[in-house]
């Protein structure tokens, strides 16, 4: 087909859409009056609306103070961007002394923060 064929709406095959019965043709059917009366949900009072505020807000503080807790003992990372050079030494360095080059890292930090007292 080149693009200058234009079809149109009625050349595509559809389906028929499915006729839902009506309310009172199905009511009509099941003669139970006590089915045909609508059922609503019980609104809720306003003792019940401030009961889920206060609970929600109870939820939100203990998932704080769970977040908080759980990173007490997290690790913190820091990005240190290298040149090729760098990243050699500190390769070979940790290749030689048999450990990873993070601890390198932690170690070469730790002793420049004592170093200038902070």
């Amino acid at each position: 087909m080149s693009g200058k064929e234009n079809l149109s709406l009625g050349e595509f095959a559809t389906a028929a859409r499915r006729q839902r019965p009506a309310a009172g043709l199905a009511l009509d059917h099941a003669g139970d009056a006590s089915l045909a009366a609508p059922q609503t949900a019980p609104a809720p009072s306003a003792a019940e609306d401030t009961g889920k505020g206060e609970t929600s807000s109870e939820a939100s503080k203990a998932l704080r103070q769970m977040k908080r807790a759980r990173m007490k003992g997290a690790n913190h990372f820091v990005n240190v961007n290298l040149d090729r050079d760098m990243k050699r030494r500190l390769k070979l360095a940790s290749f030689n002394m048999e450990t990873s080059m993070q601890a390198l890292m932690e170690k070469a930090i730790r002793q420049y923060l004592d170093a200038n007292g902070f």
